[in-house]
């Protein structure tokens, strides 16, 4: 497979994303403390900026948007070697396009085989346990709300067919990564993976033979 720089993202993306984190972090964290929805913050490494209305309360978005910071596919740290080598095989039939606009095309189903982003730990379940603690004392922390989302909020780039197979399987909170025991998912070594997350993926069998 040729090579082809799919995890790295945008350097102006790259150099935001700290900023964007926290103030994703402050925002959620302000919401779950007193159940009142505020000016989400505006986001520098995305176009799609977090918005009020009764159809998206900011648990879901700020989910939504944590996943995707790093990019929704060019530069999302989480891919599958089989979604990597759907997009090689479109990307030779497109010379000159960029990465970036490669993903989108092949996302959009207009092919035989296609990728998407998909949350590894289903984001309803998530949204849905924070939705509990809502002005609780049980409220996290910002450095213990930044640890979950990293957590659980977490994408993947997968092939639809992939998407398929884990769409029924049972999540798990102790190590999301076993969702996708089993399956044909193999992902791709990641040197920016953090330590918690190199381990549980280890434990899934996911890592891709060398």
């Amino acid at each position: 497979m040729p090579a082809f720089d799919v995890l790295t993202p945008e350097p102006l993306i790259a150099s935001s994303l700290p900023e964007d984190r926290r103030n994703l972090v402050r925002y959620l964290r302000e919401y779950l403390a007193t159940g009142v929805v505020q000016e989400p913050p505006q986001l520098h490494s995305s176009h799609k900026q977090l918005r009020i209305d009764e159809r998206r309360e900011p648990i879901g978005q700020v989910s939504w948007k944590w996943s995707e910071l790093a990019g929704k596919y060019a530069g999302c740290p989480f891919w599958s070697t089989e979604a990597l080598r759907v997009v090689v095989g479109l990307d030779a039939r497109w010379p000159g396009r960029t990465l970036k606009r490669v993903c989108e095309r092949v996302s959009k189903g207009y092919f035989l085989e296609s990728i998407q982003h998909e949350n590894v730990f289903p984001r309803l379940e998530w949204t849905a346990r924070l939705q509990a603690l809502v002005a609780t004392d049980a409220v996290p922390t910002e450095a213990e709300l930044e640890a979950l989302l990293d957590r659980f909020s977490v994408g993947c780039v997968l092939t639809r067919a992939q998407v398929d197979e884990i769409a029924a399987r049972p999540s798990n909170a102790d190590n999301p990564w076993l969702r996708c025991q089993g399956t044909t998912i193999r992902l791709l070594p990641n040197p920016n993976w953090t330590e918690p997350h190199l381990t549980s993926i280890r434990a899934a069998g996911l890592l891709e033979p060398r």
